[in-house]
């Protein structure tokens, strides 16, 4: 089932306030696999929710956690699945201590993404 949100539900989910519960209900059914990109070049960070797991960039074998691989100084690392949009923002900001904030995503090259997030600021 793919959920597709709008801003402001995506700004609300971020936080997760004024967020309808038929919205919560929804994405409690989606699984969500998250996905952590690095910059190596310009040591930015940045992650991306999919509604399926993401391929390997050499064998092109679906991984749910571990290193998918690097193309052109971006390294992508696939860190689980999750039960829901929420659950996997709140990995992000509880066990690695960051507050983050979505991206517009304007082209979207897998229409599986879902979420597109980076680091608001690091505590």
């Amino acid at each position: 089932m793919r959920v597709y949100l709008n801003k402001d539900e995506i700004q609300a989910l971020s936080k997760w306030e004024n967020c309808p519960e038929s919205l919560k209900e929804k994405l409690g059914l989606v699984e969500v696999y998250l996905i952590e990109i690095f910059n190596t070049s310009q040591g930015t960070r940045f992650w991306e929710a999919y509604d399926c797991p993401q391929k390997t960039n050499m064998s092109r074998e679906y991984r749910i956690s571990g290193w998918l691989g690097e193309t052109d100084n971006i390294n992508r690392t696939a860190l689980g699945k999750y039960p829901s949009l929420k659950e996997a923002i709140d990995y992000i900001e509880t066990e690695e201590n960051l507050k983050t904030e979505p991206l517009d995503v304007n082209e979207i090259f897998d229409e599986s993404m879902i979420w597109r997030g980076q680091i608001l600021k690091e505590d």
